[in-house]
């Protein structure tokens, strides 16, 4: 133990750190957090336009709501990268103290620009228009680039002060405004020249290129089911060792936006959704916090000692609600050999329970459930995703957590007990004495 500890103090710290500090990586994750009001904001009627009913589905159309509801998809999470493009700009700018409305328009313009502006009709011929699903799934991380691209250049250019200067008495609002004048240029201008450089090649522009070469390969990779299980363990070896998991999350949120809107997309199509198996193992491998500690809170319903029952008043609803805080560090689970190998382990082995079963029984998935609040206890999920065999799935899986900390918690359950005992007799010698 002490030896995984000194190596990830050496190694693995200094790059979460560095990681934690970067404006890059951090722009990333917060810009995705930013696009929060569009997809929590639609996230009710995506629900109540996929409930995994036949009859209700049938029923939304016979009575002409449906095709609204989709609409309100369309305009948001159809089109997410026309959002990320504008936040994550924005996002990079105001860490730099730029002018983070302006640096966020011109990453959505530059996206606009790089991406085809024609679409074929049914006739074969061109029409000027943007494909939606270049504004969706297929041009997330398009955006990601361009806008991130965008922001590099406005701040290195701001910080050359190459900035056009108003007079003093020029309200702020105008003088804001024509401020980044010479910077759009070029920003533009580099945006145009990458348009016309991909032109020429096979691939006829930017998206098409990234999406056959890296971005297919970052795709194929990253969501993949090893990936997402190494992902987990990942996670959880340094939230053990103190690390917050968000250093190793942060760069996987523009792929795991891809698969939410792929499937979505996926499922108003009729057709199979593209990451339904990644989507069930990811689902099935972590719930109740990192290191899936909600089964070690079942297991403490079941303590001898006052220390973990009165602990359990505390930690038990909120790791219902994947909210495990209180059991990290008032365990502390945190660096607590007794428990590293449950906590550690735990993600990986629910997840190859989850493939395995999935090679006998089908599940279903409504991935617009992946939009609800990661507050949203696992069973209510799990319940609105996949209904009763999804649902049963989890708990049998829940039964298996328990059972992987009950007998590392019966050790620490023990000891505690031999602790409070020593402490009473000790509290009973030190009365006689004063008798």
């Amino acid at each position: 133990m002490e030896t995984i500890e000194k190596f990830l103090n050496k190694f693995i710290s200094p790059i979460a750190q560095k990681m934690s500090e970067n404006d890059t990586i951090q722009s990333i994750a917060e810009g995705f957090m930013r696009t929060g009001p569009v997809t929590f904001g639609v996230c009710f009627f995506a629900i109540l336009a996929n409930l995994p009913f036949t009859w209700y589905a049938d029923w939304l159309k016979s009575i002409g709501i449906y095709d609204h509801m989709q609409a309100v998809l369309n305009a948001s999470l159809n089109i997410l990268a026309l959002y990320v493009s504008f936040s994550l700009a924005y996002s990079f700018a105001k860490r730099k103290n730029d002018n983070a409305l302006s640096c966020g328009f011109l990453g959505l313009l530059s996206f606009l620009v790089v991406i085809p502006q024609t679409v074929i009709g049914k006739d074969g011929v061109a029409i000027a228009a943007f494909q939606l699903d270049n504004l969706g799934g297929n041009g997330i991380l398009v955006a990601l680039i361009i806008s991130l691209l965008t922001a590099h250049i406005y701040h290195a250019l701001s910080k050359k002060g190459l900035k056009f200067k108003m007079p003093d008495g020029v309200p702020p609002m105008v003088s804001e405004s024509f401020e980044p004048i010479f910077i759009s240029m070029i920003v533009v201008l580099v945006a145009f020249a990458i348009r016309v450089g991909f032109g020429f090649t096979p691939y006829g522009d930017f998206l098409n290129f990234f999406s056959s070469t890296i971005g297919d390969v970052l795709i194929k990779v990253g969501l993949s089911v090893p990936t997402i299980l190494i992902l987990y363990f990942v996670a959880n070896l340094l939230w053990f060792f103190g690390i917050h998991p968000n250093t190793v999350y942060a760069p996987f949120v523009p792929l795991q936006m891809t698969l939410i809107v792929t499937n979505m997309k996926d499922l108003a199509a009729g057709e199979p959704l593209t990451y339904l198996t990644v989507a069930l193992v990811s689902m099935f491998a972590s719930f109740g916090g990192n290191g899936n500690t909600v089964g070690l809170a079942f297991c403490m319903l079941r303590a001898k000692s006052k220390r973990y029952k009165q602990l359990n008043k505390v930690a038990f609803i909120p790791n219902l609600f994947n909210i495990n805080e209180p059991m990290i560090f008032g365990f502390p689970l945190m660096l607590n050999p007794t428990f590293f190998i449950p906590m550690v382990f735990s993600s990986t082995i629910l997840g190859l329970l989850g493939l395995f079963a999935m090679q006998f029984i089908t599940f279903d998935f409504n991935p617009s459930m992946s939009l609800l609040p990661f507050t949203t206890p696992f069973f209510v999920r799990g319940f609105l995703a996949g209904g009763i065999k999804v649902l049963v799935m989890l708990l049998l899986l829940l039964v298996v957590n328990i059972i992987i900390y009950y007998p590392f918690f019966k050790i620490a359950d023990k000891k505690a007990c031999e602790e409070e005992q020593a402490a009473l007799e000790a509290e009973k010698g030190e009365l006689n004495e004063a008798q």
